[in-house]
């Protein structure tokens, strides 16, 4: 027979909903809950308690909210808000991993969800598939707050989120070896989980931001072939906009550029440098003339549909092969300065356009 014992004398306790939490019905305030009992050793109980308490003061639009910590006969419980939804770990398996974007989507609402958290002092202490949920409105949940963290550090729950990430794209955790995907969430991806702690906190959110709505260089050519130069200039602007920030980028390479639904291209900020072979400059050196190459490498596939390659013309190029051929000079004596490269880059697109130059 279904137990319909109540809880604190409001909540009605009714099925399970997973091996540790059930549905409940709040009888004061008419609305059903999830509860979770916490199994903690009696002496970790008081603190255990504490914790959750301070996890219930957090409310963030991407965290399932704790609503309640009470005591009966001896044994804490969590009072959460019940969250309709699959978990991510349900959706992979039941399905099959998730698209980049909407992998992204999910890390978006997660980020955020730890990030306001940390801010007060909680830490989750134990992200996984299992615990974020996605909506019918394409949000993700993370619920699980108010569990004992076992004192782990807000990094921890970085690398926990890159583990999730990674089951979101790849169907497994990483193990001892993470996905080698070039493109840019699993590259983002492989640094957080670097034992030499995640990177910045601002690169890891600008990365996912830009995935969730915007894709890859690389991936547009691929699906609809080389771009019309005009739109290869406009690239390689929005591209120098990001390096004139200064200093040397070490990868600008085409599936590092991501364009937005207007065609706009930014560069995405890298966890580590790094470029492949076919987008690294041949002095192979870390200055700002190298990503002028690499920049010129770039600018080759997209107009050209593929990197340059030695003998090979241009086809597709048209006025702007001369500036190609500038960026891709052996000597970085040669190429042109950053702003040199805008102006010339702006000329051709009016020119291109049919405008006065």
């Amino acid at each position: 027979m279904a137990e319909t014992r109540k809880l604190h004398g409001r909540y009605r306790l009714l099925n399970p909903l997973g091996a540790s939490v059930r549905l409940a019905f709040d009888e004061v305030e008419h609305r059903d809950v999830a509860v979770r009992e916490l199994r903690v050793l009696p002496e970790l109980r008081e603190a255990a308690v504490d914790e959750a308490r301070r996890a219930a003061a957090l409310r963030h639009p991407f965290a399932v909210p704790v609503l309640d910590v009470l005591v009966e006969e001896g044994t804490p419980w969590l009072v959460m808000e019940f969250a309709s939804g699959v978990s991510l770990e349900q959706a992979v398996r039941a399905r099959r991993p998730l698209p980049v974007a909407q992998a992204a989507r999910a890390g978006v609402c997660v980020l955020a969800a730890l990030t306001a958290a940390h801010e007060t002092g909680v830490v989750h202490g134990r992200v996984d598939p299992g615990k974020v949920l996605l909506t019918t409105t394409g949000r993700a949940l993370l619920s699980g707050f108010g569990s004992p963290s076992l004192s782990v550090l807000p990094s921890a729950d970085l690398w926990s989120l890159a583990a999730t990430l990674h089951f979101a794209v790849e169907g497994r955790p990483p193990g001892q070896v993470p996905a080698a995907g070039a493109d840019p969430l699993r590259s983002l991806i492989r640094a957080m989980l670097h034992p030499s702690g995640p990177p910045p906190l601002e690169v890891v959110r600008e990365t996912l931001d830009r995935l969730a709505v915007d894709r890859p260089l690389d991936a547009v050519v691929a699906a609809s072939g080389p771009l019309p130069p005009a739109h290869v200039a406009a690239i390689g602007l929005g591209v120098l906009d990001r390096l004139a920030a200064g200093g040397f980028h070490g990868g600008v390479q085409p599936g590092n550029i991501l364009l937005d639904a207007d065609g706009r291209a930014r560069l995405l900020p890298l966890p580590h440098a790094g470029t492949f072979p076919a987008y690294t400059a041949p002095e192979a050196a870390p200055t700002p003339a190298a990503d002028l190459w690499s920049l010129g490498a770039t600018l080759h596939t997209a107009v050209e549909g593929a990197p340059p390659a030695p003998g090979a013309t241009l086809t597709r190029a048209g006025a702007l092969g001369p500036v190609l051929l500038r960026l891709l000079s052996a000597d970085p004596a040669r190429r042109p300065a950053p702003d040199e490269l805008r102006r010339e880059l702006r000329r051709e697109l009016r020119a291109i356009a049919g405008e006065p130059v």
